[in-house]
């Protein structure tokens, strides 16, 4: 084996089709998220952070970064990146995490966990979910390269891709089944070609032979793969039984009950980030509340709806209808635009289905619609349907009887184990001196009414609820959540309703009205026997049109057009806000502190803050881009001025040269060579040739056993041959990996290069002979092997 064979492990590495297929294999993996999120286009941020955790993978392993550094900077940057994301501006910095980003974290995650664990795919893109996917995708990437490049094995690499195209399999729907099972077979078909290829090429195995070398493999493999993913998508859906239902639905066993994701999660995000959004258009005659869900039980602060559902077939629903107050019979057409989900809004009671376009479900003991499982969203659907709607009186309600049937008591009055006492505590001593049940309601919500609306909260520390009772300030969801709980305390069954108010009227359109996001409502509902379901409004700006005979508030909302009340018998006008604000006001989407001196430079406000994260960045990036190559160029300019004897400042070149030998090439002498043999070896090299090795080898060798031979003029010869080396060496690299090398923080924890004599062994001076510098190296290697002298693994 030639001397070259000492150099290939250094410089070799993986072949760039080995790179680009690793690298395609968990982006391929990815695409599964199509059949996991409603639109598909929602994959891409999972596919874009495995191509980019690819990448850097690949720029880390071709800086010779080892792997765990490479892995924490790999999770640092993922880290940042998901921070900066999902809690834009909370953190000092931009990398430093602060308690409002581990706030807006938890919330996200509560979030996506609620949703995970009541919701079948396809689901809408929330953060949460974003992030959960792009954090396992990056991973994964990550861990294929390491094992597919860095340790370049052939099958473990797809087994981290592989998990991931199963956890989308095992929870994404039937939809493009097919077509992200053809993408990810294509990418392991790719990575076993490219592996293949690259390992003959690596062991010249018959590469001589055209027709069983690499290429005639590779050919034949493709061809394979090819036609077994041809004969898998196209024979596979006509085998017999292939479109009949399974025969264990292992995704529904157990329980008929059909479990969708609560709208009770959104209703902050549609009030602060999709007020605008149009959701759907309805047609009436009679605005009211339209109602998406009844929501019953409560865990974690989260209300939830979970009841079997059916649906007559001439369309009439079988709810619980009110047996004694007046009521009014009210049609409504409605057009969903985006509003998502699988919840259909409509006025409380529905009564029946007119027409519609798509196929409903039912629940007939919460009085909500939802889509049938056959389509994965609401979003387009036109359906008409007729409601009815109580229009209860004051004296009605006050004369209601109490009694409470098993059944509603055992669903309606049940309270959460965590739930604080002030709950309990603040209902009996607001109810005080109340002679009837309505008289109780009336006094809880006259109570929240004096709290102030605002969208804009403080951060959730400790239980909600009681920091709610507390700061006195929220919207609709801590007002009507909190009302119901207190109900409940008094012995009142009740439950939350989550829908909209009425909306802005279309010019133009007739009884038309636009229901965006800002119209996005809850409110609760109690239980009065013969009477059924009653809506209070405890929140602040808020009034449904078809209570106010009953609760005595004005039709109101969050719009600057307020309805004539059709259930009224006088026409009602805009109610005064509460905090001060124009009714329709856009409220500020984040909570800014404001107070004396706030924002201004000379308080320590954003002005002068940011000044000083800007100082202290420019101040770190100056150091990393500065002062670490500024460190290795004082250091080698100080192992230079301490080189005062012409054999030292011969070693002091050496070291130089063996340094950016390492550094930029990887190469390094081997324990048996001496310096001349070494830079004998590098000079029979082709990227060598034009290097003058071989001199600065011979004298380097002569300095090293024999320094007073050294004279200045050989020492001057060895100065000029390291800095034509050096000024090669440098000239074959990019500004970028010339500062890089200069830069890498590992060199710091290494000593300077520099002659070392063997342990317990003084300096041996040679006899004096005359001749060449190369003539006294070679009679002073025969001298040297006689007595032994060797170098140590220390001396370079």
């Amino acid at each position: 084996m030639s001397d070259a064979s000492h150099l290939a492990p250094a410089t070799t590495g993986p072949a760039l089709g080995n790179e680009l297929a690793a690298l395609l294999l968990v982006p391929a993996a990815a695409v599964g998220f199509i059949r996991v999120f409603e639109e598909p286009s929602a994959s891409l941020p999972v596919i874009a952070a495995a191509l980019l955790s690819s990448l850097v993978a690949v720029t880390l392993r071709r800086l010779r970064i080892p792997l765990p550094i490479a892995a924490v900077l790999s999770l640092l940057l993922l880290a940042i990146t998901l921070v900066n994301a999902l809690a834009p501006g909370t953190t000092d910095y931009g990398v430093v995490p602060t308690e409002e980003t581990w706030t807006s974290f938890s919330a996200v995650a509560d979030e996506a966990l609620e949703q995970f664990r009541s919701k079948r795919a396809p689901v809408e893109a929330l953060d949460g979910f974003l992030a959960a996917g792009a954090a396992g995708a990056w991973i994964a990437a990550f861990i294929v390269d390491w094992a597919a490049l860095r340790l370049r094995l052939a099958f473990e690499p797809v087994l981290p891709a592989g998990l991931l195209f199963i956890f989308t399999s095992v929870t994404g729907s039937g939809d493009h089944r097919i077509a992200s099972t053809a993408v990810f077979a294509g990418a392991i078909g790719l990575w076993a070609v490219a592996h293949r290829l690259s390992r003959e090429r690596r062991d010249l195995w018959l590469t001589s032979d055209r027709r069983r070398g690499p290429s005639r493999q590779a050919a034949g493999t493709a061809a394979l793969s090819a036609t077994a993913l041809a004969i898998g998508l196209v024979a596979g859906p006509l085998l017999p039984g292939a479109g009949e239902r399974e025969l264990f639905d292992w995704r529904n066993s157990g329980d008929p009950t059909r479990v969708v994701v609560t709208p009770f999660v959104n209703i902050g995000a549609r009030l602060v980030n999709q007020r605008d959004v149009e959701l759907f258009k309805v047609r009436t005659d009679r605005p009211a509340y339209y109602r998406l869900a009844g929501l019953e039980t409560v865990e974690d602060g989260v209300w939830l709806a979970r009841a079997q559902q059916s649906v007559e077939e001439d369309g009439r629903l079988p709810g619980r209808r009110p047996s004694a107050g007046a009521t009014a019979v009210v049609r409504q057409d409605f057009e969903i635009q985006a509003l998502s989900g699988e919840w259909l809004p409509a006025a409380y009671a529905p009564s029946e289905i007119i027409e519609s376009d798509a196929p409903f479900s039912w629940i007939a003991d919460t009085g909500s619609l939802i889509i049938d499982d056959s389509r994965s969203t609401v979003d387009g659907a036109v359906y008409s349907i007729a409601s009815i709607v109580p229009v209860y009186t004051a004296d009605e309600l006050r004369s209601a009887s109490t009694r409470v049937p098993d059944s509603i008591a055992r669903r309606y009055l049940g309270l959460p184990e965590e739930l604080t006492p002030a709950v309990a505590t603040t209902a009996r001593e607001v109810t005080a001196g109340a002679e009837t049940r309505y008289d109780q309601l009336l006094a809880l919500q006259s109570y929240f009414r004096e709290f102030r609306y605002s969208v804009n909260l403080s951060p959730r520390t400790g239980d909600p609820t009681e920091q709610f009772l507390e700061e006195r300030v929220g919207f609709c969801q801590q007002f009507s959540g909190t009302f119901a709980l207190m109900a409940r305390t008094l012995g009142i069954p009740s439950r939350v309703a989550v829908g909209f108010t009425w909306g802005q009227p279309l010019a133009g359109e007739p009884n038309t009205y636009q229901i965006t996001g800002r119209h996005t409502h809850a409110w609760p509902e109690v239980y009065f026997d013969d009477l059924g379901w009653v809506a209070f409004e405890p929140t602040p700006q808020r009034g449904a049109p078809s209570a106010e005979s009953y609760t005595g508030i004005p039709a109101d909302q969050d719009d600057p057009v307020q309805p004539d009340n059709p259930f009224a018998t006088t026409t009602t006008t805009l109610a005064p806000s509460t905090d001060g604000a124009a009714p329709g006001t856009l409220l500020p989407e984040f909570d800014e502190p404001v107070g004396e001196g706030a924002g201004s430079a000379g308080s320590g406000g954003t002005s002068g803050g940011l000044d000083r994260r800007v100082l202290i960045v420019v101040a770190a990036v100056a150091a990393a881009v500065l002062g670490l190559p500024l460190i290795q160029r004082v250091r080698r300019d100080r192992r230079r001025r301490h080189a005062v004897t012409p054999a030292e400042r011969v070693d002091s070149s050496w070291a130089d040269v063996v340094e950016a030998l390492e550094r930029q090439r990887g190469i390094l002498r081997a324990p048996s060579e001496t310096r001349a043999s070494f830079c004998g070896r590098l000079a029979t090299q082709r990227d060598f040739a034009s290097y003058p090795f071989e001199q600065l080898g011979a004298i380097a060798t002569t300095a090293r056993f024999a320094p007073r031979l050294v004279t200045d003029a050989e020492a001057a010869s060895a100065e000029a041959a390291a800095d034509r080396i050096l000024a090669g060496l440098a000239q074959e690299q990019s500004l970028f990996r010339r500062w890089w090398a200069d830069a890498d923080p590992r060199r710091l924890l290494r000593p300077t290069s520099r002659v070392r004599t063997p342990a317990g062994r003084p300096p041996v001076d040679p006899p004096a002979v005359e001749g060449n510098g190369s003539a006294r190296v070679a009679d002073w290697e025969k001298v040297r092997e006689t007595k032994d002298f060797t170098g140590t693994g220390s001396e370079r």
